[in-house]
């Protein structure tokens, strides 16, 4: 599920202050800033110095560095439709981001699937084979819904990566996935990793900067 009736420059214009003003005052609760809602989804741990923002069936990822004891990680979305994520803003700054670069980096994601992690493992797909269990379990049960495009495109791409699925679960853990995110330990127990339902077309990473023009955080956008 996306949100496709705002083009990229209305996002920016549109939830950057709300996302300055959440931060200067940050909260374990969701708020609400000028009909857009931030909520802090936890930190991403880990034993990596950088964290990574990819997509484990895709070709490529963005990389930030990790903050001690844990990086923090927002989603945007609209308060009236907190289950269509905006973006996420991964925070390994000190300070609070005011504005973004001009520019971004397209990252591919695939699976339709974008997971940040923090585990320095060689193995491409294994820091995120937990999320991907995780999703086809729940797209399992959102086809049985009638709602099958997520699934059939899944699929194809853990065909595509010559991963085998088929010991891993067909139902889904409650509550997985309820606003399209999902956060949980990773494969070796030794942080988390965040996966969020993604555009299978792509999504977008972007520095953003502090006032003194520091880059302090990390905002992934799906359009």
């Amino acid at each position: 599920m996306f949100d496709d009736d705002h083009d990229d420059d209305d996002f920016e214009c549109a939830y950057m202050p709300a996302l300055s003003a959440a931060l200067a005052d940050p909260s374990e609760e969701p708020r609400t800033v000028d009909g857009w809602r931030i909520e802090r989804l936890g930190l991403i741990q880990g034993s990596g110095d950088h964290g990574t923002i990819y997509d484990p069936l895709g070709p490529e990822s963005g990389g930030f560095p990790m903050r001690p004891g844990g990086t923090p990680v927002y989603l945007v979305s609209r308060d009236d439709a907190p289950g269509v994520p905006v973006a996420v803003l991964v925070h390994p700054g000190d300070t609070v981001p005011v504005r973004t670069e001009d520019w971004g980096e397209r990252v591919m994601t695939p699976s339709g699937l974008a997971v940040i992690h923090a585990n320095p493992s060689r193995n491409w797909i294994q820091p995120g084979t937990g999320i991907l269990k995780r999703a086809w379990a729940t797209l399992h049960a959102r086809a049985a819904g009638g709602d099958s495009w997520r699934l059939d495109n899944l699929r194809e791409m853990l065909q595509r990566a010559s991963v085998d699925p088929a010991d891993w679960a067909v139902e889904p853990v409650e509550g997985d996935f309820a606003n399209e995110w999902l956060m949980i330990p990773d494969e070796d127990g030794s942080g988390t990793v965040l996966g969020v339902m993604a555009n299978p077309d792509g999504s977008n990473t972007t520095e953003c900067l502090d006032a003194e023009g520091n880059t302090v955080a990390i905002l992934l956008t799906f359009d």
